[in-house]
């Protein structure tokens, strides 16, 4: 917090936004530190007064999943009583995240070493073009065949690792689900 932000902040206010986002106590000292510097005290008891206001809306557990699947990370701030539940919807939302993440990502590797195919085949045709002696034909196109199957074998491990996480999505999503 920036010094005059310290100066006229309402801490119920602070506490109960910094709950709304789930944010554990180590955050408290942070502002402490930061409003300490422009010598201002903060209002602890006020601080924590907003924090719980603000906890009991983000530790429903209606929230738990939707907050994994924005791909924010649960700081286990809600009360030991649904603290259990509230991971495993959470853990749910998660991962439905990361694989989202994953399977974007593989497909655009996939679509990288599609280009890379096309484009070693282009180089080949080209070095061909320019070359006269048959043996360095020869060994133009071993290269060129051992740099296309390099190539394909990175193909099938990402098109192997899409599915997988394809799988995993829908699971996880079959999962969430059941949850509402």
């Amino acid at each position: 917090m920036s010094p005059k932000e310290c100066q006229i902040a309402n801490w119920s206010d602070v506490g109960q936004a910094d709950g709304l986002l789930g944010k554990n106590l180590s955050f408290l000292n942070q502002r402490r530190s930061d409003c300490a510097e422009a010598n201002i005290q903060i209002d602890q008891a006020a601080y924590l007064k907003g924090r719980d206001q603000g906890l009991k809306t983000y530790c429903q557990l209606g929230n738990a999943a939707q907050i994994g699947l924005r791909g924010e990370v649960y700081e286990g701030v809600c009360p030991p009583a649904i603290d259990q539940e509230f991971r495993r919807r959470y853990n749910i939302g998660f991962d439905i995240h990361r694989f989202k993440d994953e399977i974007a990502r593989l497909r655009y590797r996939l679509g990288s070493l599609e280009e890379r195919l096309r484009k070693n085949q282009h180089e080949f045709e080209q070095r061909l073009g320019s070359r006269g002696k048959n043996e360095d034909h020869q060994r133009l196109y071993h290269d060129f065949q051992r740099e296309q199957d390099r190539i394909r074998e990175e193909q099938s491990v990402a098109a192997h690792n899409l599915q997988w996480n394809q799988g995993q999505l829908i699971n996880a999503e079959m999962v969430l689900q059941n949850l509402r």
